[in-house]
């Protein structure tokens, strides 16, 4: 009873928002059929569909880079955005914080698919209507596996949204999430390819690692491309009901770390971007390792000295953005206080 009471309350407070959703990926299909339409008349008959094509084909359109977008800033608005406002009064109820956050998930999910449902049956009904390049089976593929990719997303966004303050916040910080593996598979192909030479099997298990750990090249259907420098080795196949259930098993253990975090983490911690605070280390220390991983992969010219280069520039980077950090702090409390 208490989650459907939750769930009304989430209906009326975020429908204008779903529906703006709907709006902003729909916006590329309706855009290119209208362009069709009125620009390119003699084209023939199937050139309407060329749009839609390539949005099915490659994965990596304007409509899948709103629609991550458009779902990470939802996730993040039901949540992080609240805290200021109806969430403190929610967890002043008999509501526990478990049926908060399971009531975002369960209001967020039908929205996602829902979404998805009305774009896709608009590209099938237009390929009912007229001759187009693309066919039903790519639409449900295309479908099935972008739906899941988002619902993934829209479980990490909720994630980090239990532990952060602020709709922006919390978006920036999920992208940085979701980016982190092939970002750190990258700086790893680039400092230790100065040392080793790797092998062609060795590259192309490297890629198709970050493939799978990697939420939007689950969207990049076809367009997931193993290569080697200029040579393409292979186009990778996507094992549908492998990856639907990785990201389902994704999405169930966001579930489960927001329900825990969000039990943990208290509410009236003010001014502090994370809600268990330590923020300010916290990145020093991210941004201090990503420096030193690529400061000593220039400067070490073998293996082992990387090793001793390594810590001891991430040492020196952190103490030296930490005092820049904090002599900005302390210049801008003289400043005021002079003021």
């Amino acid at each position: 009873m208490k989650i459907k009471g939750l769930l009304w309350k989430e209906w009326r407070q975020y429908r204008w928002y779903f529906l703006l959703a709907l709006s902003a990926i729909g916006l590329e299909s309706i855009l290119v059929l209208l362009t069709n339409w009125a620009y390119r008349p003699g084209d023939s008959a199937e050139a309407w569909s060329v749009g839609i094509k390539n949005i099915l084909a490659t994965g990596s359109s304007n409509t899948e880079t709103t629609a991550m977008v458009a779902t990470v800033l939802l996730a993040a608005l039901m949540l992080a955005g609240e805290r200021e406002g109806s969430l403190y009064y929610l967890v002043t109820t008999p509501v526990s914080r478990r049926d908060i956050i399971i009531s975002k998930f369960i209001s967020g999910w039908p929205a996602i698919i829902t979404i998805m449902f009305i774009i896709s049956l608009f590209f099938i009904v237009g390929q009912e209507l007229r001759p187009a390049q693309y066919s039903i089976a790519e639409v449900m593929d295309w479908a099935f596996i972008t739906t899941v990719a988002l619902l993934a997303l829209f479980s990490l966004a909720l994630l980090v949204s239990s532990f952060t303050r602020g709709t922006l916040i919390s978006a920036l910080i999920t992208a940085v999430i979701t980016g982190l593996p092939w970002m750190l598979i990258t700086i790893f192909r680039q400092v230790y390819s100065q040392f080793y030479t790797f092998s062609m099997q060795f590259e192309t298990n490297l890629q198709l690692l970050e493939t799978y750990i990697f939420i939007p090249n689950y969207i990049s259907r076809d367009g997931r491309l193993i290569s080697n420098g200029s040579m393409v080795i292979d186009r990778l196949k996507p094992d549908y009901p492998l990856e639907i259930t990785l990201l389902l098993l994704v999405s169930a253990l966001c579930l489960w770390g927001a329900i825990k975090c969000f039990e943990k983490n208290p509410l009236d911690r003010r001014g502090e971007i994370l809600l268990f605070g330590n923020f300010k280390h916290i990145a020093i220390l991210f941004v201090s390792l990503l420096y030193a991983v690529l400061w000593a992969g220039e400067a070490a010219p073998n293996a082992v000295l990387y090793l001793i280069y390594f810590p001891a520039m991430w040492v020196v980077i952190y103490l030296l953005i930490y005092a820049a950090v904090w002599l900005s702090g302390w210049l801008a409390w003289r400043l005021g206080a002079k003021g």
